[in-house]
């Protein structure tokens, strides 16, 4: 059990600041307005995330190990990753919202105006010690390697802007409309979460057992509601998209500079 005390209180402690940027950080815009066809937008966004819940798992089990055994390099890697991504997390799901929901750019996000400024500091400053934290304990999900600047430049298109683009600015929006603010964000975050761990849950109960995978679930799940939370608050996926970026790669940057460093 001495084991998992890090990661158990790591997740309580991620636990308390979601509770605390949900109830002392910024004020929550009013919604946005109901849909004329409630039930069109879950049946939308259950078909939006099938997709790319089917693509996560043809990545995990065919595309990302071709990819490795056929590329050289992950700078390569990421650069073949872009236009698949792309479609599947931006292109496809932009396409539906603008012709088939009447949407424009604003709605979905796009825009360096943030809606409350404490919000943006927090958002900014959590994603900096989440991955300070990482980089320091040796521990983090996606696991520590020095990546060269061209791939953490791809990365924080491929990762970074594609979610929060998707599962904020399209999914969660769709969910506003349709269920309303607060059920937008629970259930935004158990998706996030959800898929997440499908990419996850063989290589954790293998390894670490089924705490691993319910540790994971839960800090994935609270994320996707911090998340969900700044993009509410703001109405601009930029402080989650930064936020987002550092807590995954921070970790890298800082291990590729401490070898350019000792060098």
């Amino acid at each position: 059990m001495d084991a998992w005390m890090p990661r158990v209180i790591f997740n309580l402690i991620f636990a308390l600041l979601v509770w605390w940027l949900h109830r002392g950080v910024g004020k929550y815009p009013p919604s946005l307005l109901g849909s004329a066809d409630r039930k069109r937008e879950m049946w939308e966004v259950a078909i939006l995330y099938g997709i790319a819940l089917s693509f996560s798992t043809f990545d995990r089990l065919y595309f990302t190990p071709w990819l490795q055994a056929s590329i050289p390099g992950p700078k390569l890697q990421e650069l073949v990753r872009v236009p698949v991504l792309s479609l599947i997390y931006a292109v496809l799901p932009i396409i539906w919202v603008m012709r088939v929901n009447g949407w424009e750019w604003k709605d979905l996000g796009f825009t360096f105006r943030s809606k409350s400024k404490d919000v943006s500091i927090f958002a900014l400053t959590l994603g900096a010690v989440t991955g300070l934290v990482a980089f320091l304990s040796g521990k983090s999900n996606l696991g520590l390697q020095a990546l060269p600047p061209g791939v953490l430049i791809l990365l924080f298109y491929n990762n970074a802007i594609l979610e929060e683009l998707f599962y904020r600015g399209v999914l969660q929006a769709k969910l506003e409309r349709g269920i309303g603010q607060q059920a937008a964000i629970v259930w935004g975050g158990i998706l996030f979460g959800l898929k997440h761990l499908a990419l996850d849950t063989t290589a954790l109960s293998e390894s670490s057992g089924c705490l691993a995978v319910l540790l994971a679930l839960m800090l994935q799940t609270l994320s996707g509601w911090l998340l969900g939370m700044t993009y509410m608050k703001t109405r601009s996926l930029w402080p989650g998209i930064i936020c987002h970026y550092l807590g995954n790669w921070l970790p890298s940057f800082m291990l590729y500079s401490q070898v350019v460093f000792l060098k």
